[in-house]
């Protein structure tokens, strides 16, 4: 009993210990490091209170083609997951209000239930010790820190991948119709958010295995599982399919370029992600060595797959993982876990083949550089696109709560979410680059006001003189510039 309540006040305070560096600049305005993506996700939240809740069809604030150029989106349909994430974030709205730091909040509440889960999946199969270290290196490696409190599906992904691996043990522990119920909703809810959860079927495939051997097949059980679980995100692509224009293109992230396997591929992934941003160089150490201790009995080979499910889904979707950082999100539970395993094991009083006072210098040193060096990359994360915040305030105070905005920065939604209007993105990469017919364009579909944080660089172009000598300036400040699309 007494040993129960230790372990539960250490965890605990790992949770306090969690929360304090997640409320980091929690109250930003949402323009920090893939705000591109944040952008679209939190414009759904904000929708649902602004215009009508239609989980059928959420919408974002951007009415720019997403699949083509030639399939226009005038309905601003976001089809890609179930909007569940976002209808949670949009009950908070509903009661307090829209605020961006609301949603971070969610996300935060989310990456809290991912420790527990975490820590009861490791204690289940090795001790208190180790899946208290893994506990710690989830709350406060910076990388995880700072992708646990975005507004993203991810952390809600995550939370629902740990605890349906964590329900599905229980369930082929103790066989309960309660676990059955619960490894179900949160399989299918992890599925419906992201393809990864699929890959997780590799070492839980292990550990059915491992009970029922070569009847595994026979057990119509497991099939009725695996049926219910991928029901959901069946109806929903076929759904969305009668929306191809609310789908972004996505067969890009398998191969595009032919990355995978090449030196580049390797470089971005293991070296740039994995060692520096994740790891911090430091932490390699621990981790080699928790990827080398000999597994007990009742873990086997489950945590081995678990790791390699997650490099065949990086290896799947090569592309997109050296593109975007935050597709490694899926490693840092797994990584938390041999982190920990490294640590116990220099950490063992009875372990005779090392220097203990030594091997405590060598982990304090581990420790302390995998955060600094981490946090050294990360840091910039927090930092907001320059005038996009104040751009979008002016927007929104100068302008007609019904005009619609072409901004001129690049196809990121960031400044057009922050103005809190709908519109198009234009400018960079964009299918409305800074040229006279791109606004002429947006004129004849109903635009009314062009905005731009890159003012300096475009104003002593063809573009910023036909812009000065054809339209009226609302507001201009040294970083932004507002224009009214109505002729002068």
């Amino acid at each position: 009993m007494k040993k129960n309540i230790v372990e539960y006040l250490l965890l605990s305070l790992l949770l306090v210990l969690a929360i304090i560096p997640r409320l980091y600049k929690i109250d930003i305005p949402l323009a920090d490091h893939h705000s591109w993506r944040q952008a679209d996700t939190a414009a759904v939240a904000r929708n649902f209170i602004k215009e009508d809740w239609n989980f059928l069809k959420p919408t974002i604030d951007n009415m720019t083609n997403l699949s083509d150029a030639s399939t226009p989106n005038p309905q601003r349909l976001f089809m890609v997951e179930p909007p569940i994430y976002q209808t949670i974030i949009a009950i908070f709205y509903k009661i307090f209000g829209i605020k961006e730091p609301l949603a971070r909040l969610v996300s935060i509440v989310f990456s809290l239930g991912s420790i527990i889960f975490l820590y009861l999946i490791v204690k289940e199969f090795i001790e208190e010790k180790t899946a208290l270290w893994t506990a710690f290196f989830f709350s406060v490696l910076p990388y995880s820190v700072y992708y646990s409190r975005v507004i993203l599906p991810e952390p809600f992904m995550i939370f629902c991948c740990l605890a349906f691996v964590f329900y599905f043990i229980k369930w082929l522990d103790k066989n309960s119709f309660f676990n059955l119920i619960l490894l179900i909703i949160f399989g299918a809810l992890a599925l419906t958010q992201k393809v990864y959860p699929f890959f997780l079927s590799l070492p839980l495939f292990y550990l059915l295995f491992r009970k029922f051997s070569f009847s595994l097949l026979k057990q119509k059980q497991v099939w009725v599982i695996a049926i219910l679980i991928v029901i959901p995100i069946i109806l929903w692509r076929l759904w969305i399919n009668h929306f191809p224009e609310g789908i972004p293109p996505n067969e890009w992230l398998l191969n595009q370029g032919d990355i995978r396997f090449k030196g580049a591929f390797f470089w971005w992934i293991f070296a740039k992600r994995i060692g520096e941003l994740i790891l911090g160089f430091w932490g390699l150490i621990p981790l080699g060595i928790g990827l080398v201790i000999k597994p007990n009995k009742k873990e086997g080979w489950f945590f081995y797959l678990w790791l390699l499910s997650n490099i065949l889904y990086i290896t799947v979707f090569a592309a997109g993982n050296v593109t975007h950082d935050y597709y490694q999100i899926p490693l840092i539970p797994i990584f938390s876990i041999f982190l920990a395993k490294g640590v116990t094991f220099l950490l063992d009083k009875n372990n005779l083949l090392i220097h203990h006072w030594l091997s405590k210098g060598l982990l304090t040193v581990c420790i302390l550089f995998t955060l600094a060096f981490s946090w050294y990359q990360v840091r910039d994360y927090y930092n907001i696109q320059g005038g996009v915040d104040l751009a979008g305030q002016a927007v929104d105070q100068l302008t007609q709560k019904d005009a619609l905005i072409l901004t001129g920065d690049t196809n990121d939604a960031t400044l057009l979410y922050n103005t809190n209007r709908h519109g198009w993105t234009g400018g960079y990469a964009s299918y409305f680059p800074n040229i006279s017919g791109s606004i002429e364009k947006i004129r004849q579909m109903g635009g009314t006001v062009y905005v731009t944080t890159q003012w300096n660089s475009l104003a002593q172009t063809d573009f910023g003189k036909y812009m000065t000598a054809n339209y009226s300036v609302i507001k201009q400040t040294d970083q932004y510039i507002i224009f009214n699309l109505i002729k002068k």
